[in-house]
């Protein structure tokens, strides 16, 4: 290679090798992916010290345990869901693993029930990379998971962007 030439080859070499990757965002920056209920629950009692009673209830308790209103928007996403607990404060804790690819298409989903009026905030649950967990002040505090919230911009609050335009992962427990 000609001197002259071997300059900006040697620039661009570095400059590829030395750029940061950018940083993750939507669901794939939450936590670790989570593939089944089983897996869930394993981590879940990992971070709080319980995860007991671990339980796979049918759909119909699902809805039962969520309400009509919220099945009809989770149920079409949902692969698997259980239950445990984790005392002392949660008897009874829901550990939702979506199907796979669907995370995304529910936070669209969810996005297009906030605008036609259908439900008027973001879900409870607190949500991780492809799962959710109910029980919002264990979610976030002591899980480190996020909020699923559209149209909303508080500073005060730590925000992902989520997979879907308008909407965010928010953790207002998170410490900076």
């Amino acid at each position: 290679m000609r001197p002259r030439c071997l300059l900006p080859a040697i620039l661009l070499t570095l400059t590829a090798c030395s750029a940061d990757p950018p940083p993750p965002h939507g669901s794939a920056a939450l936590s670790p992916p989570m593939a089944s209920t089983t897996t869930l629950a394993a981590w879940v009692g990992e971070r709080t010290g319980a995860c007991r009673d671990v339980t796979t209830p049918s759909r119909e308790d699902f809805a039962r345990f969520i309400g009509p209103q919220w099945t009809t928007l989770y149920q079409p996403f949902v692969a698997e869901w259980a239950t445990c607990s984790v005392p002392p404060n949660f008897p009874k804790v829901g550990l939702l693993v979506f199907r796979d690819g669907r995370f995304p298409e529910f936070q669209a989903h969810w996005r297009e029930a906030m605008a036609s009026g259908r439900v008027n905030d973001g879900p409870a649950f607190g949500f991780g990379n492809g799962f959710a967990v109910t029980q919002g002040f264990l979610a976030t505090s002591r899980l480190g998971l996020y909020y699923l919230r559209c149209h909303y911009d508080d500073p005060q609050v730590h925000r992902i962007p989520a997979d879907v335009e308008g909407c965010v992962f928010a953790n207002p427990e998170h410490h900076h």
